[in-house]
């Protein structure tokens, strides 16, 4: 290489370096730390002396309650703001996926891999009642808002839709494929979404159980799908490197950056805030009005499986494989340990 050529080739190389430099400098996010940290080897053990990972979190309406459930069989219910176990519920046979709360905060619905749906008294932790039907396992409920409807979905390839007070079957919904991971009403129930294995997102019209749209655009799985709280807009992620936003008065998708790891799940903080928790232990929180990464929360050392957004007190709360229960005000306050052995 003759001299001017090797000069060239220095000033070429450094010119990438100090341009990666400044886009490095530009995509820098700031990090934040969890205000509280909840370890679920907390409470007694009677039940099960395993220490679960967290699959599933829930809150109640008032904001005072958390349920938790995993992989030991069990679900939980706790005092939020203590970070105390009032109660264990165990009468599922194997790992429980899913737990949710009745809108009037009166029932918790759980359900997983044994195929079973059981609902629970939650001021007493009595068991109401057992649902069957399906037969594979169940990997998601959702309540209607009114809390007239519970809906199911797992490895079938049908969304099952109960009668939450009588337990009744009352109508099956052909999914997009079999291996559905998410099941979400619209806010106002009108409109029911599944997406799964085919990367497909379906959403069917309530009032009448038909079909409204599919949605077309992930080429992979999708994990979690998210409603706006003003119902504008819908979220769905999963293996795919990019979140997607469907403005739901088109069908059509704005996508955002790419980032690492799955997206495992997905809650709108506010309408303007959207927070996703990945396999790469993070949760990133975008702002939608820039369509911009605003920071990430860092703390977790297994992957994120759930999120769910008090509106009470303005925290985000994730559920982990790392069997831990984390609490954020994006503040980056200090963190606060509660671990009862």
């Amino acid at each position: 290489m003759s001299k001017p050529a090797y000069f060239h080739w220095i000033w070429l190389t450094l010119g990438t370096v100090v341009l990666a430099a400044l886009a490095a400098r530009a995509e820098s996010v700031p990090e934040t730390a969890s205000s509280r940290v909840i370890e679920l080897d907390t409470g007694t053990r009677a039940l099960s002396p395993k220490v679960p990972v967290v699959s599933s979190v829930s809150l109640d309406p008032t904001g005072r309650l958390l349920a938790t459930a995993g992989d030991d069989h069990l679900a939980r219910i706790w005092d939020a703001g203590a970070g105390r176990m009032l109660r264990q519920l165990g009468a599922h046979g194997d790992w429980v996926l899913s737990a949710e709360f009745s809108p009037d905060g009166h029932v918790l619905a759980t359900a997983g891999h044994d195929r079973l749906i059981r609902l629970w008294d939650v001021a007493t932790g009595q068991r109401l009642a057992t649902m069957h039907g399906t037969s594979e396992m169940i990997s998601r409920l959702a309540f209607s808002p009114d809390g007239r409807m519970l809906a199911a979905a797992g490895f079938e390839g049908r969304v099952w839709v109960y009668d939450a007070s009588s337990g009744r079957l009352m109508g099956t919904y052909d999914a997009p494929g079999p291996d559905v991971r998410a099941v979400v009403f619209s806010p106002d129930g009108s409109q029911l979404a599944a997406a799964g294995r085919s990367g497909t997102v379906r959403i069917w019209d309530v009032s009448r159980a038909g079909l409204e749209r599919d949605l077309e655009g992930h080429r992979r799985r999708v994990q979690a799908l998210a409603y706006s709280p003003d119902g504008q807009l819908l979220a769905s992620a999963g293996e795919d490197p990019n979140i997607r936003l469907w403005d739901l008065s088109s069908g059509t998708p704005d996508v955002l950056p790419p980032r690492p790891g799955k997206v495992l799940s997905l809650v709108f903080c506010g309408n303007d805030r959207l927070a996703a928790g990945t396999s790469d232990d993070v949760i990133r929180v975008w702002d939608l009005n820039t369509r911009s990464e605003k920071s990430r929360l860092v703390g977790h050392t297994g992957s994120v499986t759930a999120l769910v957004w008090s509106e009470q007190t303005g925290e985000l709360i994730s559920g982990s494989f790392d069997t831990t229960v984390r609490l954020w005000n994006f503040g980056g306050a200090g963190i606060e340990t509660i671990s009862r052995r």
